[in-house]
């Protein structure tokens, strides 16, 4: 069974890209069941700490776990994050290190659409491809210089890297 780690980003967070993402994985593992084989996910919200998020006032999520209860993860799933960049990248940076740890033990790593920023403040995309939203290319090139942004792609992989 693959281990899926959603992270319960601080500050503001899309709300449809945490629960979207959840939904997916728990709908594969629910037809997988029904069709008589095992599920194939565990899926997690996983956070810094075990605090609930609550998002744009209406919407709290609370973490399953937190970074320090997961040795391994198979893939971490970064959501789309609102605001001003530098300081979600500020709010989030706890997880930085966990991230990189899981890459480099096997996990593939995916961003949502501007929860790029995040990913690339992780270090794991420089000198590689990225893409993220339309709207905030210029912001991503003047804070990630060192990150190939390619404005043409709607998905990229770069070595189990995804954005």
């Amino acid at each position: 069974m693959k281990h899926v780690s959603i992270l319960v980003a601080r500050g503001a967070a899309a709300v449809s890209t945490l629960e979207g993402t959840y939904s997916a994985f728990v709908q594969a593992n629910h037809l997988l069941t029904v069709s008589g084989r095992k599920p194939a996910f565990d899926v997690q919200f996983v956070g810094i700490d075990k605090g609930p998020q609550t998002y744009h006032r209406l919407f709290t999520l609370t973490p399953d776990v937190t970074i320090n209860d997961i040795e391994k993860t198979d893939l971490i799933i970064i959501p789309a994050v609102n605001g001003n960049m530098e300081q979600v990248i500020s709010d989030n940076k706890d997880f930085f290190g966990w991230i990189n740890f899981q890459y480099r033990n096997g996990a593939e790593v995916a961003s949502m659409c501007v929860g790029a920023f995040i990913l690339a403040a992780t270090g794991l995309l420089k000198g590689k491809k990225c893409s993220t939203h339309w709207l905030a290319h210029n912001d991503f090139r003047r804070m990630f210089p060192d990150v190939m942004l390619v404005p043409d792609r709607v998905i990229t992989d770069e070595q189990g890297v995804y954005s």
